[in-house]
């Protein structure tokens, strides 16, 4: 048998987001009349991993911030696609990365879920 690499999924998945944005690009420089930069245009957009990266969070705090509508964002099927400019105010703005009260967290906890004993 061959020398086979396993592949984690996020990283297939990462491939085919790689691929898509290719084929976007193509089109887009295909669409858009020349005056139009769409290197320019392309680059104005971060997706999920780009964003947490770039925002130094998790990736499930940009879905949370998705949810609540405090991050504006474009769906692609499956996939999120933020402005840079969007990102920027919302850093500004909604975002802050205020520590986290562990006692005040947990009595919200017990207080809205009953533990069994």
């Amino acid at each position: 048998m061959g020398n086979v690499q396993h592949r984690t999924m996020e990283d297939r998945l990462d491939e085919i987001e790689h691929g898509v944005h290719e084929i976007k690009t193509l089109l887009l420089k295909l669409t858009l009349p020349k005056t139009f930069t769409t290197e320019k245009l392309v680059d104005e957009f971060m997706n999920v991993k780009e964003l947490a990266s770039f925002a130094k969070v998790e990736t499930s705090t940009v879905y949370s911030a998705c949810a609540r509508h405090e991050l504006k964002f474009i769906r692609l099927g499956k996939l999120y696609k933020f402005k840079k400019q969007d990102v920027m105010e919302w850093l500004n703005t909604n975002h802050k990365q205020d520590s986290v009260n562990v006692d005040e967290y947990v009595d919200k906890y017990l207080q809205k879920h009953v533990l069994k004993g």
